[in-house]
């Protein structure tokens, strides 16, 4: 039976008449459907309405619609309703049954909700249901099991197909390495390159899947509106869902117990290996590298055998032992004669998971020869490293101006590449041609190589970190702004606005802008004088080279040689005035500012996605699933529907709000695949972004698609960076500012501000603190000079006791002193400001280490620094699944009586540290809140937020 044929099948056992028709008594539902909810209830109380519970956080929502209906019909209008919904579901099984290939399927596949949603529409209408249109929507969304509505009937339609045909086993497939391949990387093009591959070639594994089991067979990603699958499917979900990277770099299906896994892994491999290989080829021939080098055996071997490409499975069986406390004491919970295989499914996943990973770790890449190594990453030999270093340079150097002849950048002064990294550079050229033809895939090296060639100018852009940078408009700009002087497009003018102005003065589009910005205001003619000189110095540069903000930091205009070092070229074209672009330059910048040199990376991820698939962490229990809400005594854990539900909700996430979020922020997004994000953005707006996105994801509902839901979190890692630090630096700093958010209790954010001048600041904290813009006011406060900023870089707590109450007031009497409010009509402001600083330093978290209890004078024993630390996160970390503790009103009050001199009324934070260690230890941990509190606004203020 051919896929299709069984899919439609089985749409027609279990589809929303089928579901109805079960709660009237006239109809039973297969057993194997039956035992993949969450768990029987058993006593079937009259239900009082159909609603989802989120399969995570509970919470509900109700379907009004069907319910109005519903709870309101006759049995005789019942059973006319069941038959007009049963009509619909034939007619869509029909159309199914009627797809002759795999494709066809998965196209239909695809579409499915909204083809159901279609023909209910149409045959409710026909009947003359009121509300038809509204009721058709939900029974898309229909729960599968009424009684326990923890997921949908389609989610669960994909898993019981599956099941219903016989046994079958959990297949993973991993590719890795993933961070060091994406770090390996200059400039923003080869991290989004990096990452974009790595997607693209877990996209390879999964067509292979898909093509071989059918498009419901995948779990994680799930594959409905997945743009990449789209593509292939020739359904042009758009240009700008595709550049984002938005696989993962592992993916889990299920397949028939008597599935050929070796086979499958092995066209698997030859899809991803072969592919790569025939980019390389493709790649050396654009770039004329048979000129200069000769092709060797190990340049193919290094592309072919980079990647470990593992493919492990697991039958899905019941286990004789569960290891996981909170899955065996939900097991013993069940009734007798329900559990079943399915119910085993978190360590079954977790073992495989286990033996994926371990299996990953022992593949050995082939040994590199002796030679030069890559410039770019360091690890392989270069192309033409065998040879000695002045014939190795001039060799690269001779094919550089044959590139540059050509007008092709790709390869920098300096650089030596080695075939991956070369391959990487080529990618994006790759990228423009697959982008409009999905079947660019399956091309070989020649005719790719001459389809890159004929569109040579054709290249996939991004803003360099520069233009991410430049998007902050200055202090002076700001204040033109205000002032009515000086707009661009009606928002304050940024160095971004000039750069875009002056690239479409050379060329019809860039970076997708057609349109150059329109400035208005009282000093716009002025304004626009000094661009008009700049254009006029810029454009030879521009025409023969290509546009770069760079040239406008007047650092890279002291001489020929530092523009040439910007352009990653020997020399600039003779034609090109470098004093008179400096001297246009500074014109410029002395009526708006000097442009931004600091840009913000951003990488976050989410939360203790293992322990919510086994149930310890995230879930509740289960009988807050149950629609009328029960307690059983034990958490639920996930079953494979409810991971299928879980993935599927992580892959609207990142299609469709991450993207919007960032739209919105006007950043570059890199990537964004499942619960990981990674962007780079203007200081000003970074921490919005970041606050937003995990916003999105702790989300319940959007319509009747679930989010990760109230009880999930994320951490991040937010590195603010000079421009001129090399990305293979910054990737790693800002991979390690997650791991510290993550450390330091998960649900946080940990920010990092790196200085051209090497002065590092670091701070994490909860996000609580960017709620309610209590940080916002504060920061405005500043800008007003109601508060100096002496307050920040002159606060010194090394010196101060180690008494909580000390510690208040010494900073109470910082903060007066560095302050300019009228006490008499400004004491409110007064107040809430101090409030406002109270509530950064709340929420920063800080922890003991041993330097700390050796420093005390009775210090306790170093063996218990790790119980104090566990202590301390649980009262200054916020939780999820727990109430938070402590409201701004807590705070405000805390400030009044500070400002009032009054006896504590209340009990704070630092209280209850007292309580459980000693005042002095207490004192410790506010004085390190304090400090960093302070760290926190130093970089704020000077990456522009709030100005």
């Amino acid at each position: 039976m051919t896929p299709w044929n069984s899919y439609a099948q089985a749409l027609l056992e279990v589809a929303p008449s089928r579901i109805l028709a079960s709660l009237l008594g006239e109809y039973k539902l297969p057993e194997k459907w039956r035992h993949l909810s969450s768990y029987p209830v058993t006593e079937r109380l009259g239900l009082e309405k159909f609603v989802l519970k989120h399969p995570i956080s509970a919470v509900e929502k109700p379907l009004e619609n069907l319910n109005r209906f519903w709870f309101n019909a006759s049995e005789e209008e019942r059973r006319h309703f069941i038959e007009t919904l049963r009509k619909a579901e034939k007619s869509v099984a029909g159309e199914i049954e009627s797809a002759d290939s795999m494709k066809k399927f998965a196209r239909l596949w695809n579409d499915l909700p909204k083809i159901l949603e279609e023909e209910y529409r149409k045959a409710l209408e026909g009947e003359e249901f009121e509300n038809a249109r509204d009721i058709a929507g939900e029974l898309v969304h229909f729960p599968a099991d009424p009684y326990v509505p923890d997921h949908d009937w389609l989610s669960r339609l994909d898993v019981y197909v599956q099941l219903r045909n016989g046994d079958v086993r959990l297949l993973r497939f991993k590719l890795s390495p993933v961070q060091g391949f994406i770090a390996n990387a200059r400039t923003e093009r080869d991290l989004w390159a990096g990452s974009h591959i790595l997607s693209f070639l877990t996209y390879l594994a999964i067509s292979e899947l898909w093509h071989s089991l059918g498009p419901h067979s995948l779990i994680l990603p799930h594959l409905r509106h997945q743009p990449f699958f789209e593509h292939e499917l020739g359904k042009k979900p758009g240009e700008g869902k595709l550049q984002i990277a938005n696989m993962p770099n592992k993916v889990l299906a299920i397949v028939p117990a008597d599935e050929d896994v070796e086979s499958l892994g092995e066209k698997i491999e030859d899809s991803i290996r072969g592919f790569l290989e025939k980019l390389f080829r493709a790649a050396w021939e654009f770039y004329g590298m048979g000129e200069f080098f000769e092709k060797k055996d190990v340049y193919d071997l290094t592309v072919r055998k980079y990647f470990s490409i593992t493919v492990e499975t697991v039958p899905l069986t019941k286990l004789s032992d569960i290891i996981e406390e909170s899955l065996r004491a939900y097991l013993e919970k069940l009734p007798d004669n329900f559990e079943s295989e399915v119910h085993h499914y978190p360590e079954l996943f977790a073992l495989l998971d286990q033996y994926t990973d371990f299996s990953s770790a022992r593949y050995e890449r082939p040994e590199q020869p002796m030679g030069f190594r890559c410039t770019l990453c360091g690890e392989n030999l270069a192309i033409g490293g065998e040879d000695d270093y002045r014939p190795l340079n001039e060799k690269w150097n001779d094919l550089r101006k044959r590139l540059w002849e050509r007008k092709i950048y790709d390869i920098r002064e300096k650089e030596r590449l080695c075939p991956l990294c070369l391959t990487k550079r080529f990618y994006p050229r790759f990228y423009v041609l697959w982008v409009k033809n999905y079947q660019m895939v399956g091309k070989d090296a020649s005719e790719i190589k001459a389809m890159a060639e004929g569109r040579k100018k054709e290249l996939k852009r991004f803003r360099s970190v520069s233009e991410v940078a430049m998007r902050r408009p200055t202090t002076e700009a700001l204040k033109r702004f205000e002032n009515g002087e000086l707009k661009a497009s009606g928002k304050p003018v940024t160095w971004y606005d000039v750069f875009l102005y002056l690239a479409l003065d050379v060329f019809p589009e860039w970076r997708d802008e057609f349109r150059k910005p329109t400035f208005t205001g009282d000093k716009a003619r002025e304004f626009m004088d000094k661009l008009r000189e700049l254009s006029e110095v810029v454009g030879p540069l521009f025409r023969k080279l290509s546009p770069n903000s760079e040239v406008f930091y007047i650092e890279n205009l002291r001489d020929r040689e530092a523009l040439a070092k910007v352009y990653g070229v020997a020399e600039v074209p003779g034609e090109v005035d470098v004093s008179a672009i400096a001297r246009a330059v500074s014109e410029l910048t002395a009526f708006i500012g000097e442009p931004p040199k600091y840009y913000a990376v951003l990488k976050m991820d989410g939360d203790n996605m293992g322990k919510v698939l086994s149930g310890s962490k995230a879930v509740k229990d289960v009988g807050e699933y149950f629609a009328r809400g029960a307690t059983v005594g034990a958490h639920r854990p996930v079953t494979p529907v409810i991971h299928t539900t879980i993935t599927r909700s992580l892959s609207r996430f990142a299609v469709d709000h991450v993207p919007a979020v960032s739209e919105t922020h006007d950043v570059e997004l890199l990537y964004a695949g499942g619960d990981d994000v990674m962007a780079l953005s203007s200081t000003d707006k970074a921490f919005g972004l970041a606050y937003e996105v995990q916003g999105e994801f702790t989300e319940d509902w959007v319509g009747y698609e679930p989010l990760q839901g109230e009880t999930r979190s994320m951490s991040g890692g937010l590195l603010i960076a000079y421009y001129k630090e090399p990305l293979y630096a910054v990737v790693p700093e800002v991979n390690g500012l997650e791991h510290l958010a993550k450390e330091s209790g998960r649900n946080g954010l940990a920010i990092g501000y790196r200085k051209h001048s090497g002065a590092f600041y670091r701070v994490a904290v909860n996000w609580e603190l960017f709620k309610g813009g209590y940080y916002s006011s504060l920061l405005r406060e500043f800008k007003r000079e109601k508060i100096s900023r002496k307050l920040i870089y002159e606060l010194d707590t090394t010196t101060w006791p180690n008494e909580p109450r000390a510690v208040l007031n010494l900073l109470k009497y910082e903060f007066l002193r560095h302050s300019n409010y009228d006490k008499k009509k400004e004491m409110e402001e007064l107040i809430e400001a101090l409030a406002n600083f109270l509530w950064l330093v709340r929420n920063v978290r800080a922890f003991l280490t041993k330097e700390d209890l050796r420093g005390m004078e009775n210090g306790p024993d170093e063996s218990r620094l790790e119980e104090f630390n566990e202590e301390i996160k649980e009262l200054i970390v916020s939780d999820p699944e727990k109430p938070w503790r402590l409201m701004w009103e807590d705070i405000k009050a805390l400030a009044e009586e500070l400002i009032d001199e009054e006896e504590p009324r209340g009990e704070a934070w630092f209280d209850e540290l007292s309580k459980r260690f000693d005042s002095e230890l207490a004192g410790v941990v506010l004085k390190k809140q304090v400090h960093g509190a302070a760290t926190l606004l130093k970089i704020l203020l000077e990456a522009g937020v709030g100005a």
